[in-house]
C-alpha cells in the first residue's frame, strides 16, 4: 500500500471559512435548477468558479496573487447571487441567497486582509 502524504496547502484552505462556505453553497447549487437550464448551468459554473478560485488563489505565493483570486472568486458569489434572485422565490433560494451572502462577506473580509498584508510588506 503506497503512503500518501497529506497535503498541507490543502489542509489550511479549509480553514479558510470562505472556502468551506463555498463548497458548501457549491453542493446546494446542484439542486436549485433544473440540468440543461441556462441559467441553472450558469449557477452551477458560478458556484464552482468560487471554489476553484479560492483554492488557486490559496495556492499563490504572494498576497497580491492571493487577493487578485480571491476577489474573482467574490464576483462569482454575486453572480450566483443575481442568478438566484432570477430563478425566484423559493425557500431552497431564500437559504441559498443567505448562504451566499456568507460567501461575500467572508470573501470581502479575506481580500481585505490580503490586501492590507500586501501593502504592509510594500
Amino acid at each position: 500500500m503506497a503512503h500518501t502524504v497529506p497535503n498541507s496547502n490543502h489542509h489550511t484552505l479549509y480553514r479558510l471559512d470562505c472556502y468551506r462556505l463555498a463548497v458548501e453553497f457549491h453542493r446546494m447549487a446542484a439542486d436549485l435548477a433544473p440540468h440543461g437550464s441556462g441559467l441553472g448551468d450558469q449557477l452551477r459554473r458560478a458556484a464552482a468558479s468560487i471554489v476553484l478560485n479560492l483554492a488557486e488563489g490559496h495556492g499563490r505565493l504572494t498576497r497580491a496573487e492571493q487577493a487578485r483570486f480571491t476577489l474573482i472568486a467574490r464576483g462569482s458569489a454575486t453572480e450566483c447571487l443575481a442568478v438566484a434572485d432570477l430563478l425566484g422565490e423559493s425557500d431552497s433560494l431564500i437559504a441559498a441567497r443567505r448562504l451566499l451572502q456568507r460567501v461575500i462577506q467572508t470573501t470581502t473580509g479575506l481580500w481585505r486582509k490580503q490586501r492590507a498584508s500586501n501593502r504592509a510588506r510594500s
